[in-house]
């Protein structure tokens, strides 16, 4: 009889304790599917954020180029009349104008550049390719910096929000070049399978220690290289950089075409 009652409590016990895992189990699971839920619902958030400032931009650079590019036309062409009407009359003065024509050019190419930079109208209305060739070429005018494209989209069109991403990544690549980097030269290969966009940006220059280029919280590189990673993953890709001191730096970035990530 002891014996019985031995064994029954044994069986009670191990139901009790299967029953309290099944249930922490269960408890897990829940919570894990919050979690999943939770990181879901930040990246939905993220992205929308992200896009909210590109359509800011877009806004920006459409009122630089139709507004204040407009005008700054008008003004131009006002003053040059004027000139070519004083130019024989006062010498003073129609220097004095020839100046101002100088000066409304400037601010009138300054601002194009900047509404171009903002959000370039090509990204919007050739794609992503053409995008590329025209960054390269307006950095490289500016900077005297030699940057090559190799590029097979073949002027194919991606989603919209790929072709931003991928165009703001190589943008700020090139940028991190022209600061730090110390060379006269970058490549940009960009490759498209069914499945995947992959882009590098690669150069021979100074380089830098990653431990500590990553780590400082402090260090402005160190988050603009983190928030470059964190835009590719909102989109289910990843960025790779690698680099060390004099051995120059890749950047590369992996991003899928179809079933990303929400």
């Amino acid at each position: 009889m002891a014996t019985e009652d031995v064994n029954f409590d044994s069986e009670e016990a191990i139901t009790e304790i299967t029953r309290r895992v099944d249930s922490i189990t269960r408890e897990n699971q829940a919570l894990f599917r919050r979690l999943l839920d939770g990181e879901r619902r930040f990246r939905r958030l993220a992205k929308a954020v992200w896009m909210v400032q590109e359509d800011e931009r877009r806004r920006l650079a459409r009122e630089l180029h139709d507004g204040i590019g407009q005008t700054l036309t008008a003004l131009k062409n006002q003053v040059a009349r004027l000139h070519i009407k004083y130019e024989d009359a006062d010498e003073t003065l129609a220097a004095a104008l020839k100046d101002s024509v100088e000066l409304v050019s400037t601010a009138l190419n300054d601002t194009r550049e900047l509404s171009r930079l903002l959000r370039p109208s090509v990204l919007d209305d050739l794609g992503l390719e053409a995008a590329l060739t025209w960054l390269a070429r307006t950095l490289g005018q500016r900077t005297d910096m030699d940057i090559s494209i190799d590029c097979d989209l073949d002027e194919e069109r991606l989603e919209p929000e790929i072709e931003t991403l991928v165009f703001r990544i190589v943008q700020e690549s090139l940028t991190n070049v022209i600061k730090h980097a110390g060379v006269a030269e970058a490549v940009v290969q960009v490759q498209s399978s069914p499945d995947f966009l992959r882009a590098s940006v690669t150069d021979k220059g100074a380089g830098f220690e990653m431990k500590s280029a990553l780590g400082e919280d402090n260090n402005p590189a160190s988050s603009g290289l983190r928030g470059m990673k964190d835009r590719v993953e909102l989109f289910g890709g990843q960025l790779a950089i690698r680099s060390a001191p004099g051995s120059g730096t890749v950047v590369e970035l992996a991003v899928p075409l179809t079933g990303h990530q929400d």
